[in-house]
């Protein structure tokens, strides 16, 4: 496939701060070295991650402005380097770059490594493959590495309907778990057609007193919402967090085992769990699509809070 431009399209943040500071200009394509390949982006996810690393979070550990944002994407091959046996031009992937370097899907094309990419299933679109990649590797790290759920177990996932969580849910389900979500009222509709076993409202009744002890809880809130889960798990039963990794370490106090999971790629479960997409085993759910250039906008909806399952930008 021959590339028309030296120059792209995308997304870039020069200075860290509030969603104005994505601009979107054009920018040098990207070239490749042995190991990776060069995608023509379709589909670029937008999870609080972005919004954090564009806030500065993160500043200090492992990225340098000016950089693009954007580590849950979908796309086309159009180059291959020259050690990559497994993909070639013209074939469409779904990939997960690693969260320590500046991931770059937010740009009309994308370069990353032939080992954090799969084929992506022909029965799920761009959007869909772009809405399981980072979040999907998540939940499988949090409920299978970390935890190690079995059939029969009792899980909650704290915020069940999010873009982590609806995907948790299925997996969990899928596994043979007796699951519980928390959510507000707008969204048991939505999970329970997900298969979440117990719907807990948290706007209205105490998670404490609306169900027994459970086996695990997967965290996607931190803060209070971790230290209030950790009376609700058995002795000995695991709490596992993605974002509260200092409140995690109070775990012990209750008799509880405490982990923390920062996604990695990971090629054989991205396989995996792109077997799953394909029979519909796993549903990602979309809440909204923005074009490329109003990625401002879609920082702005996923800041709001309370997004069910993901937002992503269509690239063109």
């Amino acid at each position: 496939m021959k590339l028309l431009s030296t120059h792209m399209q995308a997304v870039v943040i020069e200075t860290y701060g509030d969603a104005d500071v994505l601009q979107y200009k054009e920018v040098p394509l990207p070239a490749i070295t042995g190991d990776e390949l060069l995608i023509q982006t379709r589909s670029a996810g937008v999870s609080p991650f972005d919004t954090q690393v564009r806030a500065g979070r993160y500043k200090d550990e492992y990225y340098a402005l000016p950089m693009i944002l954007g580590w849950e994407l979908s796309g086309i091959v159009v180059a291959v380097g020259t050690k990559v046996t497994s993909f070639q031009v013209g074939d469409e992937i779904f990939a997960y770059p690693a969260g320590s370097r500046a991931g770059r899907a937010y740009a009309q094309y994308t370069v990353i490594k032939a080992s954090e990419a799969v084929h992506k299933p022909v029965t799920i679109t761009h959007h869909q493959a772009a809405a399981a990649s980072m979040n999907a590797i998540t939940a499988w790290q949090a409920l299978f590495d970390a935890a190690n759920i079995q059939a029969g177990q009792r899980v909650l996932i704290q915020a069940a309907a999010g873009g982590v969580g609806h995907l948790a849910v299925q997996l969990a389900k899928w596994k043979g778990a007796y699951v519980m979500g928390t959510a507000s009222i707008r969204n048991a509709d939505f999970l329970e057609g997900l298969g979440v076993d117990e719907v807990i409202d948290y706007t209205k009744i105490s998670v404490a007193k609306a169900m027994k002890p459970v086996d695990v809880v997967i965290d996607t809130m931190g803060a209070d919402v971790l230290k209030q889960s950790f009376s609700l798990i058995k002795k000995g039963g695991t709490a596992v967090t993605l974002i509260d990794f200092e409140g995690i370490k109070s775990a012990t106090r209750y008799g509880v085992m405490g982990k923390t999971v920062f996604a990695t790629p990971n090629q054989v479960q991205l396989q995996q769990i792109a077997q799953l997409l394909e029979q519909g085993i796993v549903k990602p759910h979309i809440e909204a699509i923005f074009p490329l250039h109003q990625a401002q906008k879609a920082h702005r909806h996923v800041e709001l809070g309370h997004t069910r399952g993901k937002v992503v930008l269509a690239v063109k």
